[in-house]
C-alpha cells in the first residue's frame, strides 16, 4: 500500500511538474500545444512516459492531431531530457510515442465538411 501512495505521489508530482513547464521550452513553437487540455496532456504522459495501458479518448486524440506530430515529438524529447523517472528505456518511451501517436492518427476522423 506504501508504494501505490509513493507511486501516485511521483505521478502527481511529474504531472504538476509538465504542467508547470513554460511554453518557451517547446523549441521552434512555443504554443504547440495550447490547444491540448491538462487532462489530455495528462492522460498522454502517464501513455508514454508512465506506460500505463488505458487508450486516451478520442477528444484527446483529436487535440493531439490537432498539435500536430512536431509538436508531439518535441513533448516527447521535452521530457527525455528533464525527466528520470520514465518507465523502461528511452527507445520504450519513443516507441510508446510512436504507437500512440499512430492509433490516434488512425483513429481521428476528418472533419466534416461545412455546409
Amino acid at each position: 500500500m506504501a508504494m501505490l501512495k509513493n507511486l501516485f505521489a511521483l505521478m502527481t508530482l511529474l504531472v504538476v511538474t509538465i504542467a508547470l513547464l513554460p511554453r518557451a521550452t517547446f523549441a521552434g513553437n512555443p504554443d504547440c500545444a495550447k490547444g491540448m487540455t491538462y487532462d489530455c496532456g495528462s492522460a498522454f504522459f502517464q501513455i508514454i512516459v508512465l506506460a500505463d495501458t488505458f487508450e486516451p479518448t478520442n477528444e484527446c486524440c483529436r487535440e493531439l492531431v490537432k498539435a500536430g506530430k512536431n509538436c508531439h515529438n518535441q513533448f516527447v524529447e521535452l521530457i527525455l531530457s528533464t525527466h528520470k523517472s520514465i518507465r523502461g528505456t528511452v527507445s520504450d518511451v519513443r516507441r510508446r510515442s510512436n504507437e500512440t501517436w499512430n492509433n490516434c492518427v488512425a483513429g481521428v476522423s476528418p472533419p466534416e465538411p461545412a455546409h
